[in-house]
């Protein structure tokens, strides 16, 4: 039989065209290996975000070397399969999840979910564009990121904090790691900073930068902040925007007080314990909107008590740290100190007057004392839960020191004034909390 005799096979059935679903699953299986690794490498960023700086550079480098090596050894087999692609994507989350726990256990700093909050307080009283910042000088831990509690006390001013490497003026150099947002004040703003290495910075605001600015010394173990001198308490919305303060201990101290309550007078007054029958230290009134330096005496170690006399529902507590040592036993003021004792010939108060507060209004305006010789005003506040006192001055200016400030008294109450000798003479008293209650004192 000759090759031109043989019957051809008959033909099988034609070969169907590829589908649309096998054309994309080469392409759609990868696309979703890489989604599926990215997301899993997003959360582990996540968690590098919350540990310690150090740490985290070496977590994420051994993740890189160890998905290096997972892909290292997918790629070496003669064939590279759905199923290898699939291991690498759980080889990849395995070593994401396993050093992500070892991090977050070795690395977390201490303070809740993360890295401990440090914060440092600064603020541009009024008129700081002439003055300056209330703190030439402050300070920070190394490699620690920290906050720049900003309080612009200057109403209608702008301000802001730029921290930089040096002084821009004398260096143009110099390197800028914070660049503030500028805020109109009053106003409060918390600036985030950086971990920043140990070295000495410069901060000041961009827009006053010759009169406002000062030194940043970043150290480590440093403590935020100057002490006492960055204490700052506001008065808003009949309220203080803190309710605890600290000093440190048998050392005088400063606090910075912003009244923004405009034309409401405010103060903070230490006292031992929350029955405020025995202050440690009364701070000015401040009418606002209006800022005051208040000097705190030293205090013993101990928790007190402070609030506004004009407005006592506007309170808090006072840490006075140790230094050193234990707070005094037996409560929580100050330990009890013996009476000085009293001369025989001290001349005993002579004279007198009574000086009533009722309807926001003085009964008499008018009074008298004698000269040279102490004495003392019965005041009586006959307006129900209104705040009054009784202060003397110079003269009707009502400027410089008071001659006598009294305490503020919440009516309906009586308070006796010891007024200390004055000379022959004719001076002005008022109520530090309402102004328009004035009168006249005769010496003589």
């Amino acid at each position: 039989m000759s090759d031109d005799d043989r019957t051809p096979a008959p033909a099988g059935p034609p070969t169907p065209p590829p589908s649309r679903e096998s054309l994309l699953l080469p392409i759609a299986i990868p696309l979703g290996l890489l989604a599926g690794i990215g997301l899993v490498l997003w959360g582990f960023s996540r968690v590098l975000l919350r540990v310690e700086p150090k740490v985290a550079t070496v977590t994420a480098l051994l993740v890189a070397a160890a998905i290096v090596a997972i892909v290292a050894i997918a790629a070496s087999q003669k064939r590279v399969t759905n199923g290898s692609l699939l291991t690498v994507v759980g080889g990849v989350f395995g070593v994401a999840m396993l050093f992500s726990g070892a991090a977050l256990l070795v690395g977390t700093a201490s303070g809740e979910g993360g890295i401990e909050q440090v914060s440092v307080a600064l603020a541009a009283p009024k008129g700081a564009a002439a003055t300056g910042f209330d703190l030439k000088a402050q300070s920070a831990p190394a490699d620690t990121p920290f906050t720049i509690a900003f309080n612009n006390q200057d109403p209608g001013v702008q301000h802001d904090v730029v921290v930089a490497s040096a002084d821009p003026a004398k260096d143009p150099s110099a390197e800028t790691f914070l660049d503030g947002e500028v805020i109109t004040g009053p106003s409060a703003f918390d600036y985030e900073v950086p971990a920043l290495p140990a070295a000495e910075y410069h901060y000041f605001c961009k827009i006053h930068p010759t009169t406002m600015k000062g030194v940043l010394t970043v150290a480590v173990g440093a403590e935020p902040g100057t002490g006492a001198s960055g204490n700052v308490i506001t008065a808003e919305n009949l309220s203080f925007d803190r309710d605890t303060l600290s000093f440190p201990a048998d050392t005088a101290s400063t606090l910075t007080f912003q009244n923004n309550d405009a034309g409401t007078p405010h103060n903070v007054a230490i006292y031992t314990d929350e029955s405020a029958s025995d202050a440690l230290f009364t701070g000015d009134l401040v009418t606002g909107v209006d800022t005051a330096t208040y000097e705190i005496p030293a205090m013993p170690a101990g928790s007190y008590y402070f609030h506004c006399d004009v407005h006592p529902t506007m309170h808090g507590t006072v840490t006075v740290a140790a230094g050193g040592g234990p707070p005094p036993s037996g409560g929580s003021g100050p330990p009890p100190t013996e009476s000085p004792p009293t001369e025989s010939n001290a001349p005993p108060a002579s004279g007198g007057a009574t000086l009533t507060a009722a309807n926001i209004a003085f009964d008499p305006t008018e009074l008298s004392l004698p000269a040279d010789k102490p004495s003392t005003i019965t005041f009586d506040n006959r307006d129900a839960g209104v705040p009054h006192n009784m202060a003397v001055y110079t003269d009707d200016s009502y400027t410089g020191d008071p001659l006598f400030t009294g305490e503020i008294v919440t009516g309906v109450a009586t308070k006796e004034y010891k007024i200390p000798p004055l000379p022959a003479g004719t001076y002005a008293f008022r109520c530090d909390v309402h102004t328009t209650m004035t009168g006249t004192v005769t010496v003589g």
